[in-house]
C-alpha cells in the first residue's frame, strides 16, 4: 500500500512529466511553424551563391537550373581583379573598426551618464536623443551633407564616414537600460575608497557592460560595412572607395555577365553572414540582458 509521501512523489513526477511535455510540443511546434519562413529567407541567399559559378546562359535560361553545369570558377577572379575588392575591403573594415570603437565608447559613456548619474536636464535631454530615432535618415541627409562638406570641410576623406557613426541613439538606450541593473552600491563603495567618475568607468562600468558592449560593436560594424549611400556621395577618390560603392561599379561593368555580379555581391556577403553566425548570441544575450527598467 502507497503512503502519501510516495503518492505525492508519483503525482509530482507525473506533474513534471506533462509538464516537460507540452514545453516539447510548443517548441516542435514553434519550429514547423519558422521552418517554412527560414527556408523562404535563405533560398534567395543559397540560390545566388549557386548562381555565381554558372554561365550567364544558365541563369537566364528559362528553366530553373540550380546546380551549375560546369563551374565557372574565373568569375571570381575576373571580379577580384576588375573591382579591386581586396582593397574595398581594406577601406570598409579599418572605417567600420574606427566607427566601431568610438560609438561603444561613446554609447557605455552617456549611458552612464544618463542611468547613474543626476544632472539638470537629464530627462529632457535622455528623450531628445531617443526622438532622433523616429527622424527619417533621408530627412537629414542634405542637411548633413551641406555640414560636413561646406562648415568642416571633409569631402572626400575617411573621416566623413567615421564621424556619422561614433553617436548611436539605440546604443545609449540599451546601454542606459542595462546599467539599472547594477546596484548603485557598487558604485558609492568605490567613490568612497576614492574612484572618481573617470576610475569608475573604466574600472566597474565598462567590464560589466561587455555584454551590451559587444552587441553594440557587432550591429555599428555591419551598419558601418554595409553603408553605400553616405560614401556614394562623399567620396570621390576611387582609391577610397569601400566595398558597396566598388559593388556599384561591378554592376555596371559586368552588367551582361549576371553570374560576375552575383559573384561580387557573394564577395560581399559572406564576411557579414560568417560574422553574425559567429557573434549572434552575443547579440541576442546583450539586448535581453537590457531589461525593461525606467
Amino acid at each position: 500500500m502507497l503512503t502519501s509521501g510516495t503518492q505525492g512523489t508519483i503525482v509530482q513526477s507525473k506533474s513534471t512529466f506533462a509538464s516537460r511535455t507540452r514545453r516539447h510540443l510548443v517548441a516542435w511546434l514553434i519550429i514547423i511553424f519558422l521552418l517554412p519562413l527560414s527556408l523562404a529567407t535563405a533560398i534567395p541567399f543559397i540560390w545566388m551563391y549557386i548562381s555565381s559559378f554558372k554561365t550567364p546562359m544558365e541563369i537566364i535560361a528559362r528553366e530553373i537550373t540550380w546546380w551549375p553545369a560546369d563551374a565557372q570558377w574565373n568569375n571570381y577572379s575576373k571580379v577580384w581583379i576588375q573591382g579591386e575588392i581586396g582593397r574595398a575591403y581594406i577601406n570598409s573594415v579599418w572605417i567600420a573598426f574606427f566607427s566601431v570603437g568610438l560609438s561603444v565608447f561613446t554609447s557605455a559613456m552617456c549611458g552612464f551618464l544618463f542611468a547613474k548619474k543626476k544632472f539638470w536636464g537629464k530627462n529632457f535631454l535622455f528623450i531628445f536623443i531617443l526622438s532622433t530615432l523616429m527622424v527619417p535618415y533621408l530627412a537629414i541627409f542634405i542637411p548633413s551633407f551641406f555640414l560636413y562638406v561646406r562648415v568642416l570641410d571633409l569631402k572626400d576623406t575617411y573621416l566623413a564616414l567615421i564621424l556619422p557613426g561614433i553617436f548611436t541613439p539605440f546604443g545609449i538606450l540599451i546601454t542606459r537600460q542595462f546599467l539599472h541593473s547594477i546596484p548603485n552600491e557598487l558604485i558609492d563603495s568605490a567613490t568612497v575608497d576614492g574612484a572618481g567618475d573617470w576610475k569608475v568607468f573604466f574600472y566597474i562600468i565598462m567590464p560589466l557592460a561587455k555584454p551590451v558592449m559587444a552587441a553594440i560593436a557587432i550591429l555599428q560594424f555591419i551598419n558601418a560595412f554595409n553603408e553605400f549611400l553616405w560614401p556614394l556621395v562623399m567620396l570621390d577618390d576611387k582609391d577610397k572607395f569601400t566595398l558597396p560603392l566598388e559593388l556599384r561599379f561591378i554592376i555596371a561593368a559586368q552588367y551582361s555577365h549576371p553570374a560576375r555580379i552575383l559573384s561580387g555581391g557573394t564577395m560581399a556577403l559572406t564576411p557579414i553572414v560568417i560574422f553574425f553566425l559567429i557573434f549572434q548570441r552575443h547579440i541576442v544575450r546583450g539586448i535581453s540582458l537590457t531589461g525593461l527598467k525606467g
